[in-house]
């Protein structure tokens, strides 16, 4: 009976023993383990952040700019124009009212100056716009896999926006056809601002560390 009672003690003791080194390596396995994930979701994350990035410098932001650039001198272009036809009637009625000079006289003296207005308009069109444009279409094309899914859907349209640009210009396509086509600038109104949404978006996650 001693003896049994002496083996179960020298079991449990073994049990102890083995128990007592078990442990404390399990406890630093797991503890390693979890160093490892943590390290992982760490690298991970700084790697999604530093993506986004890219896509804000290289793509939307630029793109953007383009946008904006081009929105900038549109609008400036209708509030000139509008200004000018207000100032060429009010010019024209204050002639006929006042009878010192023939309709006729006014308009030889005075026309040249307005038409000034829509020969430069022709001109930014074909020297400051379409480039601005150009620009567009080569930075969506070098930087494709900068977009995400939903923006490449625009690639086509832009192009095929520029595209009838460039054959008017180039005396290619008649302006008949071109209306017929639909070609406005109201077409890509969609893709404008779905950029001006990818980069407050993409600004947002980046300022607040959430790829």
């Amino acid at each position: 009976m001693a003896l049994v009672a002496q083996e179960v003690q020298q079991q449990i003791t073994l049990i102890q023993w083995a128990v007592s080194i078990a442990v404390p390596a399990v406890a630093g396995l797991v503890g390693v383990l979890i160093g490892a994930w943590l390290t992982g979701c760490r690298e991970r994350s700084h790697r999604c952040l530093a993506f986004l990035e890219r896509q804000l410098r290289d793509f939307y932001s630029p793109m953007l700019g383009l946008r904006n650039e081009i929105q900038m001198r549109g609008e400036l272009r209708v509030q000139i124009q509008t200004a000018a036809d207000a100032a060429w009637r009010g010019l024209a009625k204050e002639t006929r009212r006042n009878g010192v000079r023939a309709p006729e006289q006014f308009s030889a003296e005075r026309e040249p100056e307005f038409k000034k207005l829509i020969e430069y308009d022709n001109t930014q069109l074909e020297r400051e716009l379409l480039p601005a444009y150009r620009r567009m279409v080569s930075l969506f094309r070098d930087n494709y896999w900068l977009a995400d899914l939903d923006t490449r859907g625009f690639y086509q349209q832009l192009v095929q926006f520029v595209e009838l640009w460039e054959r008017w210009l180039a005396d290619a396509i008649p302006w008949e056809v071109i209306e017929r086509l639909g070609h406005s600038e109201e077409n890509l109104q969609a893709f404008y601002a779905h950029l001006e949404e990818k980069h407050d978006s993409l600004r947002g996650r980046i300022e607040n560390g959430k790829p």
